[in-house]
């Protein structure tokens, strides 16, 4: 692949913009409700809230209402929802491309030709 075609498959920059700032203020949402985390449910269920940022996330709508999270819980699921727009949008932009359809095709022909055999090994001499 060229560079110029490598060029044209690259993502916008307001895409990429879009996926930084999406992440920045998920980060923030995450350490927000890590800190309400380690200060109400304690270090053990804290730490879990590092390992998996799931068991945050989940953790954070079921206390928002009792721990006032619901800004930032709100804020955490519009970034993760946009997060995911933005990429399909990515994927969609990429897919549509006509240099991407010729390189699928390309390597759709080359995964549909039979592989070279083996070439046999020579047989042992007997003595």
């Amino acid at each position: 692949m060229s560079p110029e075609q490598a060029a044209s498959l690259a993502p916008s920059g307001v895409n990429i913009a879009l996926i930084g700032l999406f992440i920045v203020v998920s980060l923030i949402c995450w350490i927000k409700v890590l800190i309400a985390l380690f200060k109400n449910a304690g270090v053990g269920l804290g730490i879990l809230g590092i390992i998996c940022s799931l068991f945050a996330f989940i953790w954070g709508w079921v206390k928002s209402g009792s721990l006032g999270l619901r800004g930032t819980m709100i804020a955490w699921t519009v970034c993760t929802v946009g997060m995911m727009a933005v990429q399909g949008k990515m994927a969609a932009d990429m897919v549509s491309n006509p240099e991407m359809q010729k390189l699928i095709q390309e390597a759709q022909q080359q995964a549909q030709q039979p592989a070279a055999a083996p070439e046999a090994a020579p047989a042992p001499a007997n003595q």
